[in-house]
């Protein structure tokens, strides 16, 4: 019998590749977003595009509860549905930091407490969470995006060992930066509207030169969205409790940079790498 993969944001980016991929894999799939329609792919009986707003529990809840009845169970819940914020930290509304908790955050864990009865009663199964490369190494003037996926990654690590005992696997997904997404439009995109301060101004115009300039001449090869649908593959088919799945070579510097250095060095190292120009 065929698995089922439940997963959020399936619309585009890694959400969309993750749904593919499990599908071309064998897998049914339940690829949630918020309008099925956007849902351009062929037509397949083994995947089912339906409506789910993470910011609402029932939404959560009906969109679990369609997936079941269309295949009878889910083995694994991957929450990729997800938004970020370039701005500077003094001027974001209050209203764009509660929305980055509410979809980074607050919508994994209700679709986790939904699935956790589902998986247990089933023998178990695997629950994904799609975290950040800053998660672990915070870029700046994302403070309120980096906080939530920093929450989600230390939740994550928490509750494995809770969940354990049932059979349940927890698995967390750190992409580093992967310019097929459409992360640098939006900043760019975003930017006639962001409150900048004068006080900011020269960093702001410095950290989006950065992301230009990355995206159009990287320093080491970088990952796309489909090498994350495949690493969240991997961590379903994976027996032996690995929690993170790292994806792309400058994330795995990033993180070597966190853990395998000194203090000093690490913060050296930020520094130089995200520092203002002074």
């Amino acid at each position: 019998m065929a698995r089922t993969a439940f997963i959020t944001g399936s619309s585009t980016g890694f959400g969309k590749a993750t749904a593919v991929a499990f599908c071309d894999a064998g897998w049914n799939v339940v690829a949630t977003m918020r309008n099925p329609q956007d849902w351009d792919r062929e037509p397949s009986d083994r995947l089912l595009p339906i409506a789910l707003d993470v910011t609402e529990p029932t939404s959560i809840r009906s969109a679990f509860e369609a997936g079941v009845a269309a295949f009878a169970r889910v083995d694994a819940v991957i929450n990729i549905a997800g938004i970020a914020a370039f701005s500077v930290f003094e001027t974001t509304p209050d209203k764009v930091v509660r929305l980055l908790f509410e979809t980074n955050l607050f919508g994994p864990l209700e679709l986790m407490r939904v699935a956790i009865p589902h998986l247990r009663e089933h023998g178990g199964g695997h629950i994904v969470n799609l975290t950040s490369a800053s998660s672990i190494v915070p870029e700046p003037l994302m403070a309120a995006y980096n906080a939530s996926k920093a929450a989600l990654d230390n939740f994550s690590e928490t509750v494995r060992l809770e969940l354990a005992p049932q059979n349940i696997e927890v698995k967390i997904i750190e992409p580093g930066f992967v310019p097929t997404t459409a992360l640098v439009p939006k900043l760019y995109a975003s930017a006639p509207t962001l409150d900048i301060p004068p006080a900011y101004a020269a960093y702001v115009q410095q950290r989006m030169n950065f992301f230009a300039q990355h995206a159009a001449e990287p320093p080491v090869p970088l990952p796309t969205a489909e090498d994350v649908a495949q690493a969240i593959l991997a961590s379903v088919n994976d027996d032996a409790r690995r929690l993170r799945w790292v994806v792309g070579e400058d994330q795995n510097e990033r993180m070597r940079m966190k853990w395998s250095t000194s203090e000093p060095e690490y913060t050296a190292w930020s520094w130089r790498e995200f520092g203002p120009a002074l």
